[in-house]
């Protein structure tokens, strides 16, 4: 990325007005009493291109970078919404904060969409820089349009924030990290913060990846239909379902309020079903497909489901109270059958209980989070209720995934089932399955020389492997679990695995994962010491040989460059116990010998 201090004073900024916040909140506290989502931000019109905004640099030859600070006075941050998003290969777009302490990307063509829309999430401030690198030679000046720039004028937690007074939600929540969530942890993997669009305006809302009884780890997303409409009356299109931003992993490492990590998110998706024609009379489920493959590090669970409609009589709902990290609540009372609207038996009635770290409720964000029961199955997701920090015993309601299956209506865009049964198993519950690439090295650590087995060890079920192997011979492999790969020069070398699948390629690498050492012997005839390095030898080799009082007493450079086997003269040295330390770039290890005396 570019310094683009001198930039800015040049006109580089793009001013924006900020939204009149009084009008705002009088709407906010209708939206709430409506039992609408939370919104957490407006949607300010702009129209900013290469051609008319910013300000260029030429890189020399074809090469040009765009840059572009967008400002407006009082925001939490800024998000960007395209309507036009056609990056040319090579190219690559950075978006950040003023002071760069937050910096997403890069984007490329790979995150184009045959819609061609695009949106990028929050940047922490009132600033949001764009820096965007392409070649002139491929049209790269016309590969984008920004239709729209999210101002957000509720709090936020970004990352690397740190203090636990920023924590958005009610204090009594507690987090998904803490002990109550130990027995569910592959049901908090499958919960998913969701940044809504619905026309002007954008929420907060809660979402779940669902099995189905293909198990093919199709991206399958339940959420709440009510997270689809505003106040206003008016209903997401599929334009704005397409730049919906999916947040996964988006929970603190431990149970305090400390720093998340940075965040992990997909844009996208297209509505398959919902419960939108009953209105406030149906079980408000609202069903959609992200445009792409959830990534293996994200590490996704495709939870399970019941539709039995039975009362379980304990489980917990997971959740994003206001936008903030994953929370866990939990109930022990058995649920019981109600309603929201007008037709009975749509909802589940659950009142939450007190745990050892606080007391669980629900919030606005929370909406369309799951309800899961006894045997961690989702049986519902959360249309509202009454519960709160201040009324822990009120109580909240969740459609009945057994009504969703298939009571809202006759058509396939009304009911779950032609989705999560594409087999037509008739199921009435399944189980969640994780997706992980995953594999086995039978050691980590050998002698310069020897070799390694290595197993595939994949959850996903794959039509094809691919190995590399850094430093091995053979350096890649197709087998399933390939064997005999030999490491003939001392290092720390990287594997990658690459599975294809019926729905994509997926891969892992492990930094450093084999370790091969350098082998010291003695040579009885010769009356030496030999170092085996084995092929390739690095100029760069270095030994030390230290006493047991740690000093130095040789220490050689450039040792044994360009030969595999080099005598080490330890002549002069007293017997005891020395420690041999063999280094070059990036290496380090030390071993021990017993010299005797003559």
């Amino acid at each position: 990325m570019h310094n683009l201090t001198r930039f800015i004073n040049n006109g580089l900024v793009v001013d924006l007005p900020a939204p009149d916040l009084t009008e705002i909140q009088k709407q906010d506290q209708q939206a709430d009493e409506a039992g609408m989502p939370e919104r957490m931000g407006v949607n300010i019109p702009v129209d900013i291109t290469v051609d008319n905004s910013g300000t260029m640099i030429n890189n020399g030859g074809f090469s040009r970078t765009w840059c572009a600070n967008i400002r407006c006075s009082g925001a939490m941050g800024l998000g960007l919404y395209f309507s036009e998003f056609h990056l040319p290969e090579g190219s690559v777009m950075f978006v950040y904060s003023a002071d760069k302490s937050q910096v997403l990307g890069a984007f490329t063509s790979r995150n184009n969409q045959p819609d061609g829309l695009f949106a990028i999430e929050v940047v922490k401030g009132e600033s949001i820089v764009i820096e965007y690198t392409y070649s002139d030679d491929k049209s790269g000046s016309q590969s984008f349009r920004i239709s729209e720039v999210l101002y957000a004028y509720k709090p936020m937690k970004f990352p690397g924030d740190k203090s636990p007074k920023q924590s958005l939600s009610g204090n009594c929540e507690v987090n998904a990290a803490c002990s109550e969530g130990d027995n569910w942890r592959n049901q908090i993997k499958s919960v998913v913060r969701i940044l809504v669009k619905n026309g002007n305006s954008s929420y907060w809302c809660t979402g779940t990846i669902m099995n189905n009884t293909g198990a093919d780890y199709a991206p399958l997303l339940l959420t709440a239909d009510h997270c689809a409409r505003a106040s206003s009356g008016s209903y997401a299109s599929p334009d704005d379902v397409s730049q919906w931003i999916f947040y996964f992993e988006y929970e603190t490492p431990g149970c305090g309020d400390v720093a998340v990590e940075d965040n992990k998110t997909l844009t996208g998706a297209r509505k398959l079903a919902s419960s939108s024609p009953q209105d406030n009379n149906g079980s408000d489920f609202y069903l959609i497909r992200l445009h792409d493959q959830i990534p293996v590090d994200y590490s996704p669970f495709y939870t399970g489901w019941s539709r039995s409609g039975e009362m379980s009589g304990s489980g917990v709902g997971i959740h994003h109270p206001s936008g903030d990290v994953k929370k866990i609540s939990t109930y022990t009372q058995t649920l019981t059958s109600d309603q929201w609207g007008s037709v009975p038996g749509t909802h589940y009635r659950v009142v939450w209980s007190e745990t050892g770290n606080g007391h669980g409720v629900t919030e606005g964000g929370s909406s369309g989070s799951p309800l899961f029961d006894t045997e961690g199955r989702l049986i519902g997701q959360l249309t509202g209720g009454e519960s709160g920090c201040s009324n822990l015993s009120g109580p909240d309601f969740y459609g009945k995934m057994a009504y969703s299956w298939e009571s809202n209506g006759t058509h396939d865009s009304t009911r779950l089932q032609p989705w999560l049964d594409p087999l037509n198993t008739g199921q009435v519950s399944i189980g969640g399955i994780s997706f992980t690439v995953n594999f086995k090295a039978d050691t980590n650590i050998i002698a310069v020389g020897r070799s390694v087995n290595f197993n595939d060890l994949s959850t996903i079920t794959p039509v094809s492997w691919s190995w590399y192997f850094e430093g091995g011979k053979p350096e890649t492999s197709t087998d399933p679990n390939p064997s005999g790969i030999v490491y003939d020069r001392v290092g720390k070398f990287s594997v990658k695995l690459t599975v294809a699948s019926a729905t994509g390629e997926y891969s892992v690498i492990r930094e450093d994962h084999i370790k091969v050492l350098p082998v010291i012997l003695f040579d009885s005839d010769s009356k030496e010491y030999k170092v085996i390095l084995g092929n390739n030898v690095s100029q760069k080799n270095k030994i030390i040989v230290m006493n047991v009082l740690g000093m130095v007493v040789r220490s050689i450079d450039d040792f044994c460059f360009g030969q595999s086997l080099c005598s080490l003269d330890l002549s002069g040295l007293s017997a005891g116990l020395y420690f041999i330390n063999v280094s070059s770039e990036g290496y380090s290890e030390t071993s021990k010998i017993l010299l005797s005396g003559n």
